[in-house]
C-alpha cells in the first residue's frame, strides 16, 4: 500500500491545483463576442456578421451564415479589420426564420483550428398600417362573423420552437477521428518502446506476433493522421464535406503535420528494423505532437513541449502493455507470466510520470476553479476519477499477482483496459475542446 501512496497524493493535488491555479494568458484563440448575439431573437434583420477573437487569427477564414433548411446565404462582402481580431459578413435583408453562423478560423497563435456555431433568430414586426388608409381590399364586403361567445378559443398559443444547439453530425465524427488518432499515435508510439525494452529478447513467434499486430496499430494511426489533418483543412464543415481548404499551406503547424504525415508513411518500411531508426521516429512523431498542441500555447513553452513528450511517452509504455496483454492473454500464457511483472513495474513508473507530468501541465492550463463548470473542465474532473480508478486497478492486480492468483487477472486487466480506452478518448477530446468556451 506505501507504494501507491505518492501517486494517490499527486492526483489529489492535481486537482486541487487544477482548481485553484493562478491565472495565465491563453496562448490560442477564442470568440469573445458575437453579433447577433447566440440564441438572440432580432425584431429587425442584422445588416452582418461579426465574431472577435481574444487573439489575432489567419486572414483566410470561413464565416457562413445558413438559413433554416441549412441553404447558405451569399455575403456581400467579407472583411477582418487590421488587428486580425475581427471579422465580419455584410448580408442582405433577412425575412422571419432561424438561422445558423457557422465559423471557421486558424489561430495565429498555435496554427490550431478554431471552429464553431451557433444560432439566433429574425422576427420582423409587421407595420402598421396608416389609419386613413384604405386599400381596395379593405372595401370589398367583409365576410360574416359569428358572435364571441360563438367562436372556440385556443386554450394555449403555440411556443415558438427551441434553437437546437446539440452537436451536428460532422462534429461527432470529429470527435470519432480524434480519438482514433490519439489511440492509433499512442499505440504505435508504445509498440516500438516495448520492442526495443522488452519484445526483441522473446522467441520468433512471439515477435512476429507482435510484429503483425504492430502494422495494424501502424495503419489505424495513419487513417487517424489523415484524418486529423483533413479537419485541419476544415474539409468536414458543420454542413457536410467540403472541399476548400482553409488551412494556410505556410505555417509551422501545418509542416508539422506534414512532418508526422510523412514519418507515418516512412515507418512502414523501416520500424522495427534499427534500434535508431526506432528512436530518431519516436522523437519525432512526439515532438511534432507536442509543439503542434496545447504545449506551445503557453509560457515556458520548451520546458512545457518536454514536460508533455515524456506525458505522452509515458501513456504510450503503460497503454501498449496493457494491450499486448489483452493480445496474448488466452493463447500465450506462459509468455503472459513471464511479461506480468516487468509491466506491473513499468505500469506503476509510468502512471507515476503521467502523474507528476499531468499535475504540472494542469497548473499552467487551468488558471481558475471557474474552468471546472465548463466541458473541459468536467472531462478533467472525469478522467482524473478514471485515473484514481486506475490505480485502485494496479493495486489489485499486483496484491493478486503476489498471492499467485493469476488466472483471476483476466477481468481486472480488462476493467483496467476498458478505463485506459476511456481516458484516450477524454483526452483526444481536449485537444479539440477551448477550456474558456
Amino acid at each position: 500500500m506505501r507504494a501507491f501512496k505518492i501517486p494517490i497524493t499527486i492526483l489529489f493535488m492535481t486537482l486541487f491545483f487544477a482548481a485553484f491555479g493562478h491565472s495565465v494568458v491563453w496562448g490560442h484563440s477564442f470568440v469573445t463576442e458575437e453579433s447577433p448575439a447566440k440564441n438572440s431573437t432580432q425584431e429587425s434583420s442584422p445588416t452582418e456578421i461579426q465574431l472577435i477573437f481574444n487573439s489575432k487569427v489567419e486572414k483566410d477564414f470561413s464565416l457562413k451564415l445558413l438559413d433554416e433548411n441549412q441553404q447558405e446565404i451569399q455575403y456581400v462582402t467579407k472583411n477582418i479589420d487590421s488587428e486580425q481580431k475581427q471579422i465580419s459578413i455584410q448580408i442582405p435583408p433577412l425575412p422571419s426564420s432561424k438561422y445558423t453562423v457557422e465559423y471557421y478560423v486558424i489561430s495565429s497563435n498555435d496554427g490550431h483550428p478554431i471552429r464553431g456555431s451557433y444560432q439566433f433568430q429574425v422576427k420582423v414586426k409587421e407595420e402598421p398600417v396608416p389609419p386613413n388608409t384604405h386599400s381596395e381590399q379593405e372595401m370589398r364586403p367583409k365576410p360574416y362573423v359569428p358572435p364571441i361567445d360563438k367562436i372556440e378559443v385556443p386554450q394555449t398559443q403555440p411556443q415558438p420552437e427551441p434553437i437546437n444547439n446539440y452537436p451536428q453530425a460532422s462534429e461527432w465524427i470529429i470527435y470519432f477521428m480524434k480519438a482514433l488518432y490519439f489511440f492509433g499515435l499512442v499505440l504505435v508510439i508504445g509498440w516500438v518502446l516495448l520492442f526495443r525494452l522488452v519484445i526483441h529478447k522473446y522467441p520468433k513467434a512471439i515477435k512476429e506476433r507482435f510484429l503483425f499486430w504492430g502494422t495494424i496499430l501502424q495503419m489505424v494511426h495513419l487513417v487517424g493522421l489523415i484524418s486529423v489533418i483533413l479537419i485541419q483543412f476544415n474539409i468536414f464543415s458543420l454542413n457536410g464535406l467540403s472541399f476548400t481548404f482553409d488551412s494556410p499551406f505556410e505555417t509551422i503547424f501545418t509542416a508539422l503535420w506534414i512532418i508526422s504525415l510523412f514519418m507515418a508513411l516512412l515507418g512502414f518500411i523501416f520500424l522495427f528494423k534499427s534500434i535508431w531508426f526506432d528512436v530518431v521516429w519516436v522523437l519525432i512523431i512526439v515532438l511534432s505532437k507536442s509543439l503542434n498542441g496545447h504545449a506551445f500555447e503557453f509560457e515556458p513553452k520548451y520546458l512545457l513541449v518536454i514536460t508533455d513528450s515524456i506525458h505522452l511517452l509515458a501513456a504510450s509504455l503503460w497503454a501498449s502493455g496493457l494491450t499486448l496483454l489483452i493480445i496474448l492473454w488466452r493463447k500465450e500464457t506462459l509468455y503472459v507470466n513471464e511479461f506480468l511483472p516487468i509491466f506491473s513495474k513499468m505500469a506503476f513508473y509510468s502512471i507515476g510520470v503521467l502523474s507528476i507530468t499531468g499535475t504540472s501541465i494542469t497548473v499552467i492550463y487551468a488558471p481558475s476553479i471557474n474552468l471546472l463548470l465548463t466541458t473541459w473542465g468536467i472531462l478533467l474532473l472525469i478522467k482524473i476519477l478514471l485515473i484514481c480508478l486506475v490505480i485502485g486497478m494496479g493495486f489489485i492486480i499486483r496484491r493478486k499477482m503476489k498471492k499467485m492468483n493469476i488466472a483471476d487477472l483476466s477481468k481486472w486487466i480488462v476493467v483496467d483496459f476498458t478505463l485506459m480506452l476511456l481516458i484516450l478518448i477524454i483526452v483526444s477530446i481536449f485537444t479539440y475542446l477551448n477550456p474558456l468556451q
